[in-house]
């Protein structure tokens, strides 16, 4: 019965989401089904409405740091204590899947880890990169076409 009653409501989202038609854009981004489309889109409103993907991204929090004044410093925590947790709680998994099975963003990812930075670092970098992708396709209202950056080659 309540199996049944999630399928229904899945399948009302996705027929809401065909309305609509920056989701439609949304899901061409590979890993981005109608559930996490219909978050962003239930967290975000119209991404387009931000001004800059700068915004967007301070908006959800995944900034790479607090530009700020005053006595109060936060430098030690698990995250950035702004910006709104529940999206980006959310989008924490979905990355954490994309980074498996998207090339464009595994690539981001694994560059960032031979870099150095710690898995957790990488994933908030890698969900930025994602929001600005989110932004972008709002914004201009076509399709995601990711660019891959060359493979880096050693000199001998």
């Amino acid at each position: 019965m309540l199996r049944r009653r999630l399928k229904d409501l899945a399948r009302d989202v996705e027929r809401k989401l065909d309305d609509h038609e920056v989701d439609k854009l949304l899901m061409a981004i590979e890993g981005l089904g109608p559930l996490t489309a219909a978050c962003l889109i239930a967290e975000l409103g119209n991404p387009a409405r931000f001004d800059s993907p700068g915004a967007i991204v301070s908006y959800v929090g995944v900034i790479p740091r607090i530009r700020q004044s005053g006595k109060k410093r936060f430098t030690k925590g698990p995250a950035i204590p702004l910006g709104n947790a529940r999206l980006r709680k959310s989008l924490f998994m979905v990355v954490l899947q994309m980074v498996r099975r998207n090339p464009w963003l595994r690539q981001h990812y694994e560059r960032l880890r031979a870099a150095g930075k710690p898995g957790k670092v990488a994933i908030i970098a890698a969900m930025r990169k994602l929001l600005v992708a989110v932004w972008s396709v709002a914004t201009h209202r076509r399709p995601f076409v990711p660019v891959m950056p060359a493979p880096m080659t050693k000199n001998a």
